[in-house]
């Protein structure tokens, strides 16, 4: 009897060493973790940051690394120098110009001889090397009217510089054919047809009007002129 129990208490002995060499095996197979670090140049906060706060940190670090800061003198970015804003402005009044937004300088355009009583008004008149087959297909309406000025109510001044800004903006938008309505005159003093003389003597002198004729009469007949004019160069 006393070698059974003494059997039962060796048996009892082993089993517990067995399950502390157990519980050891297993405290000794966990992970080791370690405390996170706080990044090089941070401040500590007393707490340790998460992971992911770290990560975003030097992922900035490496964004940023290229970037150098500015020096004490150099706080305001140049834009333009003076030269570059002369050339803008030139490129401006150019877009102006074509678009016909910029006002046109009125040229004093001569009146010719004094007026002389019964003067007969031209009904066509061509530059040097525009051919007659040109006046004839003018004087019938041959190209398509891109734009009319209308001078009823105007003095002869108000007429020419209004005369002038109109063949300037119609040349600028390549404008072929133009319809100018001058009336027939019989309203000027002692009957006289001034303004149709006068507008006459004025496509003459400028540079942009190769020819005009007398309009046919669906387009105004003698009170009204039609004029070619040279495309943009």
């Amino acid at each position: 009897m006393r070698n059974h129990k003494a059997g039962l208490a060796d048996l009892k002995r082993l089993s517990e060493a067995a399950a502390r060499a157990s519980e050891k095996a297993q405290v000794s197979a966990k992970p080791q973790t370690k405390p996170l670090q706080t990044p090089p140049g941070s401040k500590s906060s007393g707490s340790e940051q998460p992971a992911s706060t770290i990560a975003r940190d030097r992922l900035f670090e490496q964004a940023v690394r290229a970037v150098q800061p500015l020096n004490k003198g150099q706080n305001r970015l140049l834009l333009k120098s003076s030269s570059g804003l002369a050339e803008t402005a030139q490129f401006t009044e150019r877009r102006q110009r074509a678009v016909g937004e910029t006002r046109t300088r009125s040229e004093r355009l001569s009146d010719g001889a004094e007026l002389q009583k019964d003067a007969e008004v031209e009904l066509a008149w061509a530059a040097t090397g525009i051919g007659p087959s040109v006046l004839r297909q003018l004087a019938r309406a041959f190209w398509p009217i891109g734009a009319r000025l209308d001078l009823h109510g105007l003095n002869s001044d108000q007429a020419r510089d209004a005369l002038v800004t109109f063949i300037q903006n119609s040349q600028s938008h390549a404008t072929r054919c133009v319809c100018i309505i001058h009336g027939v005159g019989y309203g000027s003093a002692n009957g006289q047809p001034v303004l149709p003389l006068r507008v006459r003597q004025w496509l003459k002198q400028l540079p942009a009007v190769s020819a005009f004729a007398q309009a046919p009469k669906a387009y105004g007949g003698a009170g009204a002129l039609l004029a070619l004019l040279k495309l943009p160069a």
